[in-house]
């Protein structure tokens, strides 16, 4: 087997850059359809917590509320933007939708969720775009290369009589 045959694993980077696309797609839309059309619920803040490391700030919130007499807890990783609305909270307006793709949206990150999202999805999209670009050209190398080896040399003698 011809080493340049394994080029071809390359395609898996335009293909989970399409599914990145998709994925921020599915939560957009559904952190829309859950906002418009979820049961509104005062959630309780049982913990928060920012964890800044060099080059990375993110955090989380841990949220408990009552739905039809169950009591629901979920844990919410959140950006940095995100974390800042909700510093100073105990309780957080939200909306709950059982079985939508994004269940729960945060009222007073809406916003800021939507535009994350919509912004992954674009830089996904640009990603990909480049990536499958790039990918024709790989394509064409592995051909040139494997058509190259495979052709037989032939050496020629001249015999004269």
């Amino acid at each position: 087997m011809n080493n340049y045959r394994l080029l071809h694993f390359y395609w898996i980077v335009p293909a989970y850059l399409l599914f990145l696309v998709f994925q921020q797609g599915m939560v957009y839309k559904g952190s829309i359809d859950t906002y418009e059309n979820g049961t509104t619920y005062l959630a309780e803040v049982t913990d928060f917590d920012i964890k800044q490391i060099a080059a990375q700030s993110n955090g989380y919130v841990d949220i408990r509320f009552e739905v039809d007499g169950e009591l629901i807890e979920r844990k919410l990783s959140l950006s940095v933007q995100m974390a800042q609305e909700l510093m100073e909270s105990s309780n957080i307006p939200i909306r709950y939708q059982p079985g939508a793709f994004q269940e729960i949206v945060l009222y007073p990150t809406f916003e800021i969720q939507k535009s994350t999202s919509l912004v992954n999805m674009s830089v996904a999209f640009l990603g990909l775009v480049v990536t499958v670009i790039t990918g024709f050209f790989v394509n064409r190398y592995i051909r040139r290369k494997v058509t190259d080896e495979n052709d037989e040399k032939f050496d020629i003698e001249r015999v004269d009589e």
